[in-house]
Order: structure tokens, then sequence, then C-alpha cells
């Protein structure tokens, strides 16, 4: 091929040739030219192999040519180890929300205690519900901390649509005390959003109880509005 092209008059060594062929190299346009006028000429036809000249241009000009290939390999297995992690978090995150699935379905166990005011917010009139609930939270937030902000807030959004007002209130308060606020938010829009104006009124009141009214008028106010863009409260 080398001698081909010099006798027509483009000289190319045989060493720059095995670059080109291995990948090791990119050639100029004069040499894809070159090259394909000599196909042409011994094909005896324009399109060369079916590749007319404008179709080989546009296809050189579309390669993006990398000279350190080997480092880009490392990076592409290294996201590859990154994504099986993320998946790996995922999965263990399945597992807590099917977990909690498996415990709103169950029957609530109410310990006998001593009647407390509603107001007064004391965890010991609580389903041990509610602290599954609160652990599952601290789950979240601690993906979200680790940057995988993506996966929390989709495992937020697979529980919510099962969550007991209790439950709901247990994990809103735990976001909120520990200053988790985005995805203190985005639970509170998902409340509003998904769950009927029964459940959001329970939620708020429970809000309410413990002290936390701004919230519980937030969720109000958001299951309000979302409500006129549907065309009413279900």
């Amino acid at each position: 091929m080398a001698q081909m092209l010099a006798e027509r008059g483009f000289e190319v060594s045989e060493s720059s040739l095995t670059r080109y062929l291995k990948g090791d190299r990119r050639p100029d346009l004069g040499f894809v030219r070159a090259l394909h006028s000599l196909a042409a000429e011994r094909s005896a036809s324009a399109r060369p192999a079916g590749i007319a000249w404008d179709a080989a241009v546009e296809a050189y000009e579309r390669v993006v040519w990398c000279k350190n290939c080997a480092d880009l390999d490392d990076e592409i297995a290294g996201l590859r180890r990154d994504n099986e992690a993320r998946a790996e978090s995922l999965a263990a995150l399945a597992q807590q929300v099917a977990g909690l699935q498996r415990l709103s379905r169950a029957v609530r166990r109410r310990a006998a205690l001593p009647p407390v005011p509603p107001s007064a917010g004391d965890r010991r009139s609580e389903s041990p519900d509610a602290d599954a609930a609160r652990s599952f939270a601290a789950t979240t937030a601690e993906l979200y901390s680790s940057g995988r902000r993506e996966e929390a807030v989709t495992a937020l959004g697979d529980a919510v649509r099962f969550l007991t007002p209790e439950e709901a209130v247990a994990a809103l308060e735990f976001l909120h005390a520990g200053r988790h606020v985005q995805l203190g938010q985005s639970l509170t829009q998902m409340i509003a959003r998904e769950r009927s104006a029964g459940t959001v009124i329970e939620v708020a009141v429970e809000l309410k109880g413990r002290r936390m009214a701004e919230l519980a008028d937030s969720i109000l106010a958001a299951a309000a509005a979302g409500a006129s863009l549907r065309g009413g409260w279900r």
C-alpha cells in the first residue's frame, strides 16, 4: 500500500501505515484522500467499498480520537465499579422498603401504656413501626449525604405510598431534627402529592401535636395547591 501511494505522489512510511492500522496514531485527511483515491482507481468506482468521498470525510470528522485510551479504559472500569456499589446500596434500601411495607400491612402493635396528652408528643405512645420509619429515614439521609441523592429520593418516593400517618410523622421529625432539610422538604411534598386528604390531615394534626406547626401548615398548603390543580381533593 505504501508503495502504491508513493507511485501516485503520496509518501507514507510503512511504520506510519502500521500505526494507522493499529489505531496508535490518527492519519491526517490527506492520507484518507489518497487512500480513497487509490481504492477508487483500483475498483474503477467512485464509491469504493460503497463509500463515497463525502461520506468518508463525514466519517473522518465524526471520529473522536483518544490519545490516552488506556487511561480512559481505567476510568470506565472505575465508573462500572461505582455503579455496582450504587446498585448494592439501592438493593439494601429496597430491602428496607420491603420491610417497612410488611410492617405497614401488619396489625399495628400498641403497648398498654398510661394515656398521655396528644400534644405532649411522648414517644412511649408510639408503635414500634415509628422506630422502623426513623431507621429508614436515617438510611436515606446517610445515602443522601454520601452523594447518592437520586437514590435517596427514589427510596422515599417508593416508601411514601404505604407509610402510615404515624410513620410519616416519625420520618419527617427525624429528618428535620437532623437538619436534613432537602430530604424533609422532598418527603413533605411527596406526602402532600401522593396521599389522600384524610392522611394529609392526620399527618398535619400529629405534626402540630409535636409542636411542628410550621411544617404542618406547609404540608397542608402543598396538598391544597396540588388539589386545586387536579380539580379537587380526593
